[in-house]
């Protein structure tokens, strides 16, 4: 009897679970289930209870290996959202760009500058503030999740992050990650944002874990856990518990290998190399394949506008999805991501009665900013919430959907102050909104949900540049295909050497008309690819032609299993 594998991949929209057989490349029994953020073993356990409704040879007993990946550290990243942090950085300048412009771009994180550090050969710069450190972390824990501490070459001398580890864990019982720890590399600002990165993921990963566990073992599966690495290697649950951030881009990652396989029955003996783009709920996962086998970037991984210092596999990750939230202006231009909510077909679908607040939004002239937007309990609440996230936290004690109109309204009568949807970071609170998942829902190519919702959302976020639903739904889709392509594009001539300016593909750059930015002029720029690209992913069916329009070249969506 062979020794069988339990697969399974949480993401932010969708839980699959497969049994494996890794002697034969076969996969024996299948299911999903949606995610549930509340609870992630809800839904891990709906889909091990479809998977176990199957049978295969061997049963459980055959089965002597989890493996799970996931794209919930890729999609903190990726969104912007998480526990926050407080970062210690010692012997940094905060007056230095790098680090202003790190501390801007980590808005979930409380920064603390003490002096200490190191220089390049490890000699002590300047004595560690001791005080400093435990006053902060007197005056911090209560507003964080997690700590990080970074000392300025600290891959020289540790000394002052030990010594500043030791001073917050007397104080604060949270995690704490140390930089050193997770990278041996020199660029210490880099460093500083992937332990804040680390930190801020480790309760999200945690609670992943505990949910596998006790959903595994409930369904009678007793072995031993493993979890696949941004690297596509596996590594114990005691490693990515500790090192988090080690799992961003675990899901791509497992998407690859999994690619390379689908790769040999689809590519034809001339095509050597392949293009693999995984469109998720959440993110868009983009890499090339060259002669079966991706490669390895041992300078990090890069989600959205971070460069980790953590090896991974060469792909690029954005904040596009299924889920993405849409915007829409008064000129009628389309804003996707990076953001991810709930659809609001789906919203409906579970809980019919915010239709008649829709209904009333769209004949009150209610502002998109506000009308038909949602607010639902997520993760957990814990001490790394802002004032807005606790107010709303407890207001969706219920379990649910609350009206951001009606939210706002209140708090304004009575006097309090409300930050918006920009404010919500922390997962405890989800938000559900328009989605280009209601704009497939309102052209029939998505099938599961309420239309109506979709509808009477893309009234309200059309009304302004006077759209109705069915030209929001198409301009939503045509600028999913086209933010498809120039990921393509961007990557290829990166691969290429060519260089190329972000702002080549606006409204005015010089792959705008063929992009669908601006209508096409005297000159005439055709933009394609030499080797084909295999669309991955539960929207990649309906995205093919919406990507076909703009790119050349051949595009390949697999058989669904």
């Amino acid at each position: 009897m062979d020794d069988l594998i339990l697969g399974i991949d949480t993401g932010g929209t969708h839980t699959d679970a497969v049994i494996y057989n890794p002697l034969i490349k076969t996969v024996a029994a299948y299911a999903k289930a949606e995610t549930t953020p509340h609870d992630l073993s809800v839904g891990i356990s709906r889909a091990l209870e479809r998977l176990t409704a199957h049978t295969w040879p061997g049963g459980l007993a055959a089965v002597k290996r989890i493996n799970l990946s996931t794209t919930l550290a890729t999609n903190a990243i990726a969104e912007g959202v998480g526990g926050r942090v407080g970062l210690v950085m010692m012997g940094y300048d905060a007056d230095q760009a790098a680090v202003r412009r790190l501390v801007e771009m980590l808005p979930l994180v409380e920064p603390v500058f003490v002096t200490g550090g190191h220089d390049y050969y490890g000699v002590e710069e300047a004595p560690l503030d001791e005080p400093a450190i435990a006053a902060a972390a007197q005056a911090l824990d209560s507003k964080v999740s997690a700590w990080a501490v970074s000392g300025f070459f600290s891959v020289k001398n540790p000394g002052h992050e030990l010594a500043a580890s030791r001073i917050i864990q007397s104080v604060s019982p949270k995690p704490v990650t140390l930089g050193r720890d997770l990278t041996g590399e020199y660029d210490a600002v880099r460093r500083a944002a992937t332990a804040a990165l680390n930190a801020g993921l480790v309760a999200t990963i945690n609670r992943l874990l505990e949910a596998v566990k006790t959903s595994a073992e409930a369904f009678g599966f007793r072995a031993r856990l493993m979890v696949v690495k941004g690297d596509g290697s596996l590594v114990s649950e005691d490693w990515a518990r500790e090192k988090p951030i080690e799992t961003v881009v675990s899901g791509p990652a497992a998407s690859l290998v999994g690619a390379k396989t689908l790769g040999r029955g689809l590519l034809t003996p001339e095509e050597k190399d392949l293009w693999v783009l995984d469109v998720g709920g959440t993110t868009t996962d983009l890499a090339l394949v060259r002669d079966g086998r991706p490669a390895v970037n041992p300078n990090g991984a890069r989600v959205g506008a971070w460069h980790t210092m953590t090896v991974a596999v060469e792909t690029r990750t954005r904040g596009l999805g299924g889920d993405s939230v849409v915007e829409i202006n008064r000129n009628g231009g389309v804003t996707l991501g990076p953001r991810r909510v709930v659809p609001r077909c789906r919203l409906a679908d579970t809980w019919p009665q915010v239709l008649q607040t829709l209904h009333a939004h769209r004949l009150l002239g209610i502002p998109a900013t506000v009308a038909g937007h949602f607010l639902l309990p997520g993760a957990p609440p814990d001490s790394g919430m802002n004032a807005d996230e606790a107010q709303v936290s407890a207001a969706l004690a219920a379990e649910t959907p609350l009206a951001l109109a009606a939210y706002s309204e209140s708090c304004f009568d009575r006097g309090q102050r409300f930050g918006g949807l920009a404010a919500l970071k922390h997962p405890s609170v989800l938000v559900s909104a328009f989605t280009p998942t209601d704009a497939m829902a309102i052209l029939g190519l998505y099938n599961d949900g309420s239309r109506e919702a979709s509808i009477l959302g893309a009234h309200i976020l059309g009304r302004s540049a006077h759209l109705s639903p069915e030209q929001v739904a198409a301009r939503v889709m045509d600028e999913f295909g086209r933010l498809l392509a120039e990921e393509i594009i961007s990557h290829g001539f990166e691969q290429d050497g060519v260089r190329y300016r972000p702002e080549d593909f606006s409204e005015a750059g010089v792959f705008g008309g063929q992009l669908g930015r601006k209508k096409r002029g005297k000159i005439r720029v055709d933009l394609g690819v030499e080797d084909p690209v295999l669309l991955l992913g539960a929207p990649a069916a309906v995205l093919a032609p919406f990507l076909g329009r703009r790119l050349r070249g051949r595009i390949i969506v697999p058989p669904v299993y």
